[in-house]
């Protein structure tokens, strides 16, 4: 990439969470993964929440924008 385009653009972040049955998140995440958005190994372990069984997720993703 040139340093002129790059000095354009400057990155920025958007954070995704997956929350549901540990059925569907997994499933989501190997939806994305199928996609070639995301790597399994880029998502956050997954964690019980408060809700009795549902777990949730994070990535973070980067965009260069202007």
């Amino acid at each position: 990439m040139s340093q002129k385009f790059s000095q354009n653009f400057k990155k920025q972040p958007a954070h995704h969470v997956l929350k549901g049955s540990r059925e569907a998140v997994i499933y989501s995440m190997q939806m994305l993964y199928s996609l070639g958005y995301a790597e399994i190994a880029e998502w956050t372990p997954l964690e019980q929440t408060d809700v009795p069984g549902e777990v949730m997720t994070t990535i973070t993703k980067y965009w260069l924008l202007p």
